[in-house]
């Protein structure tokens, strides 16, 4: 390929900008990509309509209708696909059903395809609200997606671990922050708000049965140590005996401001192997924001958080309420927590960092240009 030459790519999602995935793993790259000689198309399977729906209970007529009918626009842009010099695709192109449209994508007669993935989409996983179409969804496929990848992009090394089984040409890039965009509140660390400190959870319809596993511990927090807890994004209100709770809506365009507006994040999880795939993204939020976190000790929260230098780290119910009161409690400590939390994602969890690594993926499989046969 002629170095000269803007690399061409499309990437593809089967969620819009608003959900986590897309915006994290491909939009907020976009600006640095093409600054380092990309030009990046986004296409996108929901409309952001469609993608706010599919988390409400019910409604399922007028989801599969609407479903079918933006899978046949998302499948009819791809005719185009041969005009780009390479895919980024992040998941899956359609949530249901085998891989075909991805095996057809890997063809050498098509552009190189780089595969990037940020869960343990090879385990079975199906919304709450969403249970109707489990039979519908081929976790068996990612194997199939990986194997006809040039290159994959993992969000942490036990999602590249299992992606190593079918393809050699894996790298880990952590999920990242524009920390130019979240950033500390006005007057950090120095200024200490008025009132009782707010211990802040902010997540999705699909992880707010984590919050569960914190109805005792919140109640035991709460009869020591005075504070409220501010929930957002939850698929419907949380509300533990005898703390003072607010749940407020989550929306893009306040994201920063939901997060500036916490003393304390908490980042509950099931130590399961659905986690264990997790990127840890809540908690390098929080630390973006400078805002100190206690969280489960599951996964790559590990390798996130030194437990008593950046954050806290829990195990047990006993461990989440002796530290979560700490924290509470210890102004100076929030103050020494979030400053270091701040120096871990500006030093590896930034797109600043990060970005270079994406475009040398890319470019790398641009690079191979039309391939040969399939091994």
């Amino acid at each position: 390929m002629n170095a000269s030459r803007r690399i061409r790519v499309l990437a593809l999602s089967p969620i819009p900008e608003e959900g986590a995935g897309c915006r994290f793993r491909v939009a907020q790259y976009i600006p640095s990509l093409e600054a380092a000689g990309f030009d990046v198309t986004l296409s996108t399977l929901f409309t952001r309509d469609f993608f706010r729906s599919v988390y409400r209970p019910g409604g399922y007529a007028a989801k599969a209708a609407g479903f079918a009918l933006l899978a046949a626009r998302h499948l009819a842009s791809l005719v185009h696909v041969s005009k780009f010099d390479v895919i980024l695709l992040y998941r899956e192109v359609l949530p249901i059903g085998p891989a075909i449209v991805e095996r057809m994508l890997g063809s050498r007669r098509l552009p190189p395809m780089v595969f990037d993935f940020d869960d343990a989409i090879f385990l079975p996983s199906v919304s709450e609200a969403n249970r109707l179409i489990a039979t519908l969804k081929v976790p068996q496929k990612v194997s199939t997606i990986i194997r006809a990848s040039d290159r994959v992009i993992a969000g942490n090394e036990y999602l590249a671990t299992y992606a190593r089984r079918f393809n050699p040409h894996v790298v880990v890039i952590p999920t990242s922050v524009d920390t130019e965009r979240l950033k500390p509140r006005s007057g950090w660390p120095a200024a200490v708000p008025s009132g009782d400190p707010i211990v802040g959870w902010i997540g999705s319809p699909t992880t707010s049965a984590y919050l569960r596993l914190l109805e005792r511990v919140m109640p035991r927090v709460a009869a020591r140590h005075r504070f409220r807890l501010r929930v957002s994004g939850a698929d419907r209100a949380v509300q533990f005996p005898g703390v003072n709770t607010e749940n407020i809506e989550w929306a893009l365009d306040r994201e920063v401001d939901l997060f500036n507006t916490c003393d304390i994040g908490i980042y509950p999880l099931a130590d399961d192997e659905w986690a264990r795939g997790k990127c840890g993204f809540k908690a390098i939020q929080f630390m973006a924001a400078g805002v100190p976190v206690v969280a489960a000790a599951v996964g790559v929260n590990r390798e996130i958080i030194q437990d008593g230098v950046n954050g806290f780290l829990a195990a047990t119910e006993e461990e989440w309420v002796e530290k979560l009161g700490r924290l509470v409690d210890d102004a100076a400590l929030r103050r020494r927590f979030a400053e270091a939390g701040r120096r871990t994602i500006e030093g590896g969890y930034s797109v600043k960092v990060n970005a270079p690594h994406v475009a040398a993926v890319l470019r790398d499989a641009a690079a191979l240009g039309i391939r040969d046969a399939r091994r």
